[in-house]
């Protein structure tokens, strides 16, 4: 991709959460753990990010109305204690030499902000981490770690330890203009400019034949799963007609085991579920806030490697067929991204790498196209202002 003179700090919001080891253990919403094979790991593939920071936690809001932080799809702690401080955090194989004073493996080139833990851990054992800046490990990490307790501790905790009100836009819900509803999107890059809307039964592949023309702005919301069967890129362009490429989601994101590069804003947000009902018992307080129904939501995630199916990824699986990079041009927003490639070691990380490393399991570039050429969801004739630089301010909570 060309690049684009531009001088900005842009903040790349994600739920992110690195599988510790190829058995796969993936932290769902009820804070147990979805049992993915127990086989022993032979690697310990990382992620990093560049040209922005990163952001772990909050909730999406639904249309204009704002998040609850007290929603079960709400990504941060209750901080009542150290079992779910991973809520809302980061997770990643990395690891600090203190000879050096340099870090290696998972980590961001900028910031990273969490409402939940950033992990590290500077001593022997497992080498868990996820660092941020060029030197140290925790330089450009927002804490506020205040009383809470935790282990491993290299950041997080943004909120302090009272649950704040951290939202996402419902860009499914309030960002639709009139999108024309069409029955499949296997290839993408033929589709014109404008909004396109499919209503899924099953899953819907997404995939797209060829790149995406220059000055083409194609957003595509698919209610319901979504499986991304090839790689989806730009075309050859210049600073005049960047393309621009947004897939909304009302559920989850499939990626293909051999989708090596994925180009554009990917958006996974959670459908609402069943409700849940606690009546209470006798002798209990009907007043208490744990009785009654509350809302719940189902789906939300991003999966890096995973086959045309609602069922997880077995070990055996992840093992033999997650092991190419993925390189994501762009930026992710989800509940929660399950990232699974298991290709390089952070054994075999050095400082400083770059995009272009082949040790690398996911890679994500936040590039000059997010922002050059005008908005993702600008209606169809709406005039285009040049962004000449962008600054965004630390956030205010």
């Amino acid at each position: 991709m060309p690049k684009l003179a531009l001088k900005c700090i842009l903040l790349m919001y994600m739920v992110v959460k690195k599988l510790k080891v190829l058995t796969a253990l993936v932290y769902i919403l009820s804070l147990s753990l979805v049992n993915v094979g127990l086989a022993a790991a032979d690697t310990r593939p990382y992620f990093k990010a560049y040209g922005a920071d990163t952001f772990s936690g909050g909730g999406f809001n639904s249309g204009p109305s704002s998040c609850n932080p007290s929603d079960s799809s709400y990504q941060a702690p209750d901080y009542s204690g150290p079992s779910n401080l991973y809520k809302g955090g980061v997770m990643g194989f990395g690891t600090y030499d203190a000879n050096s004073q340099k870090a290696k493996g998972a980590g961001s080139e900028f910031g990273a902000l969490a409402l939940g833990i950033i992990e590290g851990s500077s001593g022997a054992g497992e080498p868990y981490g996820f660092s941020t800046g060029t030197t140290g490990y925790n330089k450009t990490s927002f804490a506020n770690k205040s009383t809470i307790t935790a282990n491993n501790f290299w950041g997080g905790f943004l909120e302090g330890t009272v649950r704040q009100t951290h939202c996402i836009p419902d860009y499914f819900g309030t960002k639709q203009s009139s999108p024309q509803t069409i029955v499949s999107a296997n290839d993408v890059a033929a589709l014109n400019t404008g909004q396109y809307l499919i209503n899924g039964s099953g899953i819907t592949n997404v995939a797209a034949a060829s790149p995406i023309a220059a000055g083409k702005k194609i957003t595509l919301f698919v209610s319901g799963d979504v499986f991304i069967s090839s790689n989806i890129t730009y075309g050859a362009h210049n600073v005049d007609n960047v393309p621009k490429f947004t897939l909304v989601v009302k559920g989850n994101i499939y990626i293909a085991n051999d989708v090596g590069q994925l180009d554009g804003l990917y958006i996974a947000q959670p459908a609402p579920g069943p409700e849940l009902c606690v009546d209470p018992g006798p002798g209990d307080d009907p007043n208490d806030p744990k009785f009654g129904c509350k809302s719940t939501f189902e789906g939300g995630i991003i999966w890096t490697c995973h086959t045309n199916s609602t069922d997880p990824p077995t070990d055996v699986y992840v093992s033999a067929a997650c092991r190419n990079k993925l390189t994501i041009n762009g930026a992710f927003i989800a509940k929660k991204v399950n990232l699974v490639r298991s290709s390089g070691d952070v054994n075999s990380a050095i400082p400083g790498e770059t995009a272009s490393s082949g040790n690398i399991a996911e890679v994500f570039n936040f590039t000059p196209e997010m922002v050059v050429g005008g908005g993702f969801f600008n209606s169809a004739g709406a005039a285009t202002n040049k962004i000449q630089s962008l600054i965004s301010l630390p956030p205010v909570f």
